[in-house]
């Protein structure tokens, strides 16, 4: 690092989030390698949605809305005035493009403006470098800013970019460079534009966790007091599936699954953290098949509750899959989650998610959509417990290899000393 300290601006959709603790796990650690890293974000969350460690976070991030029309039209003369070349060639941008639809240009002319709102702020503070996480909204007002304010951005990629490209052959081409979070992210980006080479800008920055703060028990206690304070023992393997209720996740076919275990004897509880659009039928589907002694829906849960959960957990599934619509997971931080703390996991070949568990080494993956193939998985896990502590370990391992938020941080910290240092 240099004598002063970089400042980067760290562009966000809504910050921070119950379900995305890697982003302010990572910019917790860039603040540890010394960079000055400064928040940005569109919407500010209801602090009735954040667990107790991010909410300290809401005081030092700079939010756009709530603002007032006066306000946001001030900022624009400001630009206009100060900028005129600048704040005329990015929204002629915005307007011209080819082959864009009215809906896409009226988005896009939204992020213009969220742009133009925040700018002066970021002007003031020194901003050097605008980083943004995913490759849509936040990653749009990334790339307004940089050509309004003529400073460098890049973007971390994440599973979005499969169904929402707005913009996007454009950011791959003008952002100094890339993190994706899975080679199978990367190559996938390298498709969307044949024939340029930009491959060599774009980096396999993996999302980590803090090992310090997910490691396993010393032993798993007898009881666990567990949200809403309900003690539970482990008589029996206990299955585990943490993640939003969104298609892409496949809690159905974990349903499904438990299903066809029940009726072979198999004995087991399984525990679905989560809340989302799918709630309702997994809710059916459990009073349906007469599964309500051995399935447990808790809802969601902040962090710390979570942490409870995955103490008590033998098995850990996921079974991942992608949706008509091409939406699916890139590596789900939940699954790092639970191997950093020694439990065997389950999960499908979809994606990144064979960059995380190598199969029969560190978890095990079942095809995508097959109930039958992964109740078949949970009852080796279930009937062995030598193999779950095995794969336990062996995936604990795999995450303080490749994983580790710290090391996450420092691949991005040499990044941004890289590209924007030097170009500055």
């Amino acid at each position: 690092m240099a004598d002063q300290p970089m400042t980067i601006a760290y562009m966000l959709q809504a910050y921070p989030s119950l379900t995305m603790t890697f982003i302010y796990r990572e910019v917790l650690a860039l603040e540890r390698r010394g960079f000055n890293v400064l928040t940005f974000s569109v919407w500010q969350p209801a602090m009735s949605s954040l667990s107790q460690e991010s909410r300290h976070l809401v005081d030092s991030t700079y939010y756009l809305f709530p603002t007032s029309w006066f306000g946001l039209l001030r900022r624009h003369l400001y630009f206009l005035l100060t900028r005129p070349a600048k704040y005329v060639g990015t929204a002629l941008f915005v307007l011209t493009r080819r082959g864009e639809g009215w809906r896409k240009r009226l988005r896009t002319l939204g992020h213009f403006g969220q742009a133009v709102a925040v700018a002066k702020e970021m002007q003031e503070r020194g901003v050097h470098h605008v980083h943004a996480h995913f490759s849509h909204n936040a990653a749009s007002i990334a790339l307004m800013l940089s050509r309004l304010l003529g400073i460098s951005f890049s973007f971390t990629a994440h599973n979005i970019l499969f169904t929402d490209q707005i913009l996007l052959k454009e950011k791959i081409r003008e952002a100094r460079f890339i993190a994706a979070i899975s080679e199978f992210t990367r190559r996938f980006i390298i498709g969307l534009v044949p024939g340029e080479d930009y491959g060599g800008k774009i980096h396999i920055v993996h999302c980590g966790l803090s090992l310090r703060d997910f490691s396993p028990p010393d032993a798993k206690p007898l009881d666990v007091l567990i949200h809403p304070d309900v003690p539970i023992r482990n008589d029996v393997p206990l299955l585990l599936f943490v993640a939003q209720l969104a298609e892409r996740k496949g809690a159905p076919f974990l349903v499904e699954a438990c299903r066809i275990l029940a009726e072979r004897g198999v004995a087991f509880r399984c525990t679905i953290v989560g809340g989302g659009p799918q709630k309702a039928l997994l809710e059916q589907w459990v009073t349906q098949y007469g599964l309500q002694n051995v399935v447990e829906l808790t809802g969601s849960l902040f962090q710390e509750h979570v942490k409870a959960y995955l103490n008590r957990a033998d098995v850990f599934v996921l079974p991942c899959m992608q949706t008509a619509s091409g939406d699916v997971d890139g590596i789900p931080v939940s699954l790092m989650e639970a191997m950093a703390m020694e439990i065997a996991t389950v999960s499908t070949s979809v994606s990144g998610i064979p960059e995380l568990i190598e199969h029969g080494h560190s978890g095990l993956l079942v095809n995508e959509q097959d109930a039958e193939g992964l109740a078949d998985a949970l009852q080796r896990l279930i009937e062995d417990a030598a193999l779950r502590e095995r794969l336990g370990k062996n995936g604990r391992q795999k995450v303080l290899r490749a994983f580790d938020v710290d090391k996450s941080a420092e691949q991005l910290a040499t990044l941004f000393e890289r590209y924007v240092q030097a170009k500055a």
